[in-house]
């Protein structure tokens, strides 16, 4: 090797290092100015602009947040509009002989079961919505016109008297469905939109 070429590479490293040892004092000196008390108004006006700016009101920063702290007052609920609290819907046993079945929405991709049933104790007759006809057969549960049904049902309607009851239980010809979780969901909505 050449000796000036040896000169130019010490040179290099000899930067470098003096390069690094610069960028270090400047990390630790600029900290060390972060903490002093001239830049606490500046912080405190540029998180007011912020705040003004993206329209959200911005307490002071040493400013209570919890309500408890501004003279004991209590946290509210305050209802959301547009949002309807959640209630359990009612829920109705029903038992009695099916004298009419009747698909509704098949056409369009939704169809429903309905049964008319003879109810056994009051002698009269209810609409029950029960599923789609392929969840019905996948569970084995299909219903025919003079077949023995019980089971409970929701009434999401309470205040009209002729409105459908929607099964969460059946029980057809001795033979147990699950068709509606206890909240009411159908249970069928998780499998994608199977028809048969």
């Amino acid at each position: 090797m050449r000796p000036d070429k040896v000169k130019l590479e010490k040179w290099v490293i000899a930067l470098g290092a003096v390069f690094g040892v610069f960028v270090l004092i400047a990390a630790v000196v600029s900290d060390e100015f972060d903490d002093s008390s001239a830049f606490e108004d500046s912080g405190r006006l540029i998180a007011e602009a912020v705040g003004a700016g993206a329209g959200v009101g911005t307490p002071g920063l040493n400013a209570p947040q919890m309500p408890e702290m501004l003279g004991g007052g209590r946290m509210q609920t305050v209802a959301i509009p547009g949002l309807v609290p959640f209630a359990r819907p009612q829920q109705e046993r029903f038992t009695g002989r099916v004298i009419q079945v009747a698909a509704l929405g098949a056409e369009t991709g939704w169809g429903q079961v309905h049964i008319t049933i003879l109810d056994d104790t009051t002698r009269a007759t209810r609409t029950v919505s029960l599923a789609p006809t392929w969840y019905l057969q996948y569970l084995g549960c299909t219903v025919m016109q003079n077949y023995q049904v019980s089971g409970m049902a929701f009434r999401f309607d309470t205040t009209a008297a002729d409105v459908p009851l929607y099964a969460k239980t059946i029980k057809v010809n001795g033979r147990p469905c699950q068709l509606r979780s206890d909240e009411g969901f159908a249970l069928w909505s998780n499998r994608g939109g199977q028809r048969q």
